[in-house]
């Protein structure tokens, strides 16, 4: 309410008071009217009076709300009734005229008076007419001024009015750093809510956001605005916010560490929004490295800790004293990811990015890239799941994912209790469509040149053909890594008559490494088998490159047309992509009862299953596509056989 005063003694009515200065007495006293002081306008705030130009005397208020109430009285007690070209006259003394605009033959009533759209345009009529240059009020004070004379008395407007009150005085007698965290501690466990606060209500019980919680706190302590977005505006109706805050801290100091704030008590910690519009973080010290926030929707206002989260700048507010402190160090985050971190990782970016898909916040092209949209999907999960609204993925947010910021961490599963014959456990499917559209994603548009497959397929093949081959199931850290990363995945030499068991996806495998060929121990059996020939065999046929460390430099070969380029082989890779995705994640079984367990011995009765149909089918069509028929296939049998008559010759 600024300078608004309650009621006062009558004998201010005898309180000589002269107010020196250019601005016009109406003005410098602050009554529109420039009426005589009187008993009756100490009932709306007047201190006393002073003589203006002809020895006339001018009553003087602590605010133009309180003069213009003690006017809209005057006219109810003394003019109703009268013509208003007379009450002017009255009112402006005996060689004064009417009030401009109005018919002076009108008659004045206690309706016009009593009616605030009415009694506001006369009054503000007789204030210009009286200073000679309109009047100092806003439109909210001439409303609140005829709310006041409504109410009778300056006691009674604020008395009507419990949520608008003065600030308490400081909790230590002056504004302190203590002060504020004590009034702080006392909000513990209130809502939280992105609400406005009214800064100068002392009564106030939440809810709070971040940034209104702190100013109001400030305001509280040292009856100041700080971080809001207009300090012009009322205590009631200013607006908190952290951008604001960073602002008013250039503007307005005063600057400290992280580490000397968290180290005062008192002492406030920033983080800035990460863009315009956006939200960050305020929280106040306790000087222990302890905070006292309003934290989000799922915590309220709650004690918390300064350490292992991102903050950028420590403040101090000027005029509240502080007890000096020794900074203390502050604990960085281990780990968080945001637009323009440093050294992030792609694949643990994929991780997030896959795992916000899942939840339903877009986050573009899963691409390992923490760019702006990625961030934008991060802000809105914080906002839905209530936590702080900062759009950078640290440890609690990686925790509301479900994920881990680990670098070799897996990509986040749900695994179900089965059996011990039940086989792998099951990949959650609203976690697995991510990867498969991962996978397609990662696809690059066929070139013009059909000599030049898409680059997705051609890294995947290797991983593919090996786990459609041999039954081993993908493991999806390292699929995840080749798709983000866009680096071919190593070459695999399988070996032969170790058929290789389902492994759980949530597990991290040894690296596979090729070994180069060493010249075998006398009687020992070279490892040839079927997928050490076809392997390769089919990579070089659907790429036209030789299989990843089968490059023979020094012999130039001709370049194969690769059968990429047919359409039936693309829709065959893809659907075996897939295929070995759901086998990896447990959801189908692996073909050719691959998947056993050790021990037990296949049933030889076993009629084909779907999962065996779903491999054969996409390699048997992208065989025929690669070949470009049947007819070509004897070609593919005889380079097939001479290869395995070769292998075995050398043993």
């Amino acid at each position: 309410m600024g300078q608004i005063g309650r009621s006062t003694d009558p004998s201010t009515a005898d309180n000589r008071d002269d107010v020196a200065g250019s601005e016009v007495a109406s003005f410098r006293y602050n009554n529109p009217g420039a009426q005589y002081p009187s008993a009756r306008a100490a009932r709306f705030g007047q201190t006393g009076y002073g003589i203006i130009g002809g020895g006339h005397k001018i009553a003087r208020f602590p605010s133009p709300v309180n003069g213009a109430a003690s006017n809209f009285d005057l006219l109810s007690r003394s003019y109703v009734g009268m013509r208003i070209g007379e009450a002017g006259t009255k009112w402006t003394g005996a060689h004064g005229f009417g009030v401009p605009g109005y018919d002076a033959n009108a008659i004045l009533t206690k309706e016009m008076v009593d009616d605030p759209v009415q009694a506001i345009a006369l009054l503000k009529a007789i204030a210009g007419r009286e200073s000679g240059k309109g009047n100092n009020l806003t439109e909210e004070q001439w409303r609140q001024a005829h709310r006041m004379y409504k109410a009778g008395s300056a006691d009674a407007f604020f008395d009507g009015l419990p949520a608008i009150a003065v600030a308490q005085p400081p909790a230590n007698g002056v504004p302190s750093g203590a002060g504020l965290v004590q009034r702080a501690r006392a909000h513990i466990g209130e809502q939280y809510v992105n609400t406005r606060v009214p800064k100068d209500d002392p009564h106030w019980h939440g809810p709070w956001d971040c940034a209104e919680f702190v100013s109001w706190l400030v305001y509280q302590e040292a009856g100041t605005l700080y971080g809001c977005v207009d300090h012009t505006a009322q205590p009631a109706k200013a607006d908190a916010y952290t951008g604001a805050w960073k602002a008013d801290l250039e503007r307005l100091g005063k600057r400290v560490s992280v580490e000397e704030a968290a180290a005062t008590v008192g002492g406030i910690v920033l983080r800035y929004p990460p863009g315009p519009g956006k939200m960050g973080h305020i929280a106040v010290c306790d000087g222990n490295g302890g905070t006292i926030e309003a934290k989000g929707r799922r915590y309220g206002v709650v004690a918390d800790t300064v350490h292992g989260r991102g903050w950028h700048t420590g403040i101090l507010i000027p005029g509240i004293s502080y007890d000096n402190a020794a900074p203390i160090k502050v604990n960085p985050p281990a780990v968080i990811y945001e637009v323009g971190a440093p050294n992030m990782d792609m694949a643990v970016v994929a991780r997030i990015q896959a795992a916000l898909a899942a939840k339903g916040f877009d986050p573009g092209l899963i691409d390992g890239e923490f760019g702006l949209n990625t961030q934008a999907a991060v802000l809105r999960f914080q906002e839905a799941e209530g936590m702080v609204v900062d759009g950078a993925v640290g440890p609690e947010t990686a925790a509301a994912l479900g994920i881990s910021l680990g670098a070799k961490a897996a990509m986040p599963v749900a695994v179900a209790e089965t059996s011990p014959a039940a086989g792998a456990p099951a990949l959650d499917l609203q976690q697995l469509l991510p990867l498969i559209l991962m996978l397609l994603s990662k696809e690059k548009p066929m070139a013009a040149d059909p000599a030049k497959p898409g680059q997705g397929l051609e890294l995947l093949l290797p991983l593919i053909l090996q786990s459609a081959l041999t039954g081993k199931q993908l493991d999806i850290t390292q699929l995840l890594t080749v798709l983000a990363t866009g680096k071919p995945a190593p070459a695999v030499t399988p070996i032969a008559n170790a058929p290789v068991l389902a492994q759980p996806v949530n597990t991290i495998p040894a690296p596979v490494v090729s070994h180069p060929a060493t010249p075998q121990q006398p009687g020992a059996a070279a490892p040839v088998d079927l997928i050490t020939v076809l392997m390769p065999l089919l990579y070089e046929r659907l790429t036209g490159k030789p299989f990843p460390g089968t490059e023979k430099p020094d012999k130039p070969a001709e370049p194969l047309a690769p059968a990429m380029s047919r359409p039936s082989v693309q829709l065959s890779a893809g659907m075996l992509g897939i295929v070995t995705l759901l086998q990896s994640a447990g959801i189908l079984n692996l073909p050719f009862n691959l998947g056993a367990i050790a021990g037990q011995a296949p049933t030889t009765t076993a009629p084909v299953s779907g999962s065996t149909m779903a491999t054969l089918i996409p390699i048997i069509t992208g065989v025929i596509g690669a070949t470009g028929g049947f007819g070509a296939l004897g070609g593919i049998a005889s380079k097939l056989l001479g290869g395995l008559l070769s292998a075995f010759g050398k043993k």
